[in-house]
């Protein structure tokens, strides 16, 4: 018995043996960077904004071993105001209505990383070129909490080309299955953007109202929390 049992064990543990190790587990091809981020003006839009917040999502494709091709959108809002008043004359008078205004930054760039998301810590700096688009847009809702906006304009709107540098740490997690992105990014917003804060809207008892747009710099420093899935 002990004999045929032998015979059986030692080439089943033989054959683990001499049985290849299990692959190395590939590196992703491209991430799916999300990130919420916090935006600091700088020079002459520092006196004109405090702060800025917003999201971040885009696309991080492999190239080589350490460098890859970043593209990404985000928006941000830089300023908010709410304004209780009448729909309108007459009859129109007893119901308010609740008109907000909102100051966003959208914008997009396109550029190279050197320093990849993976399954150990890893420190990245990279530089994209793209656009930012400044708007003002105003909507008119219920006064109750659960109303709708029915009706919205743009109030004005500018554009700027951008340049951004950009650095940050990447710290993998779930066995390097996605990576905390702890980052920062400088943007150079143009010579000059027009734009608009609170109270350069004046509004008229008829007509439209006088628009105040404000001409300087707009660069930013946004510091970013984020995460990266790999695909």
């Amino acid at each position: 018995m002990r004999f045929a049992l032998a015979a059986l064990v030692v080439p089943a543990l033989t054959a683990a043996a001499q049985a290849p190790s299990a692959a190395p587990r590939r590196e992703s091809v491209a991430h799916i960077p999300l990130a919420v981020n916090i935006g600091v003006p700088q020079g002459p839009f520092a006196e004109n904004v405090k702060a800025t917040v917003g999201i971040t999502g885009g696309l991080l494709v492999r190239m080589a071993s350490a460098i890859g091709l970043r593209a990404e959108l985000g928006v941000m809002i830089y300023g908010s105001e709410t304004r209780r008043v009448p729909l309108g004359d007459g009859p129109l008078g007893r119901i308010n209505v609740d008109v907000t205004t909102t100051n966003t930054i959208f914008d997009g760039g396109l550029g190279l990383q050197v320093g990849l998301p993976g399954r150990t810590v890893m420190p990245y700096v990279g530089g994209t070129l793209g656009f930012a688009n400044f708007a003002t847009r105003s909507s008119v809702e219920g006064s109750d909490d659960e109303d709708q906006p029915f009706a919205s304009s743009e109030n004005y709107s500018d554009w700027a080309f951008s340049k951004n540098a950009l650095a940050g740490l990447y710290i993998p997690f779930g066995g390097g299955r996605g990576t905390f992105d702890l980052g920062a990014r400088y943007t150079w917003n143009g010579e000059e953007v027009r734009y608009l804060t609170e109270g350069d809207i004046v509004d008229q008892p008829s007509g439209p109202p006088i628009i105040n747009a404000r001409r300087t710099r707009a660069d930013l420093l946004t510091l970013r929390l984020g995460v990266t899935f790999g695909l």
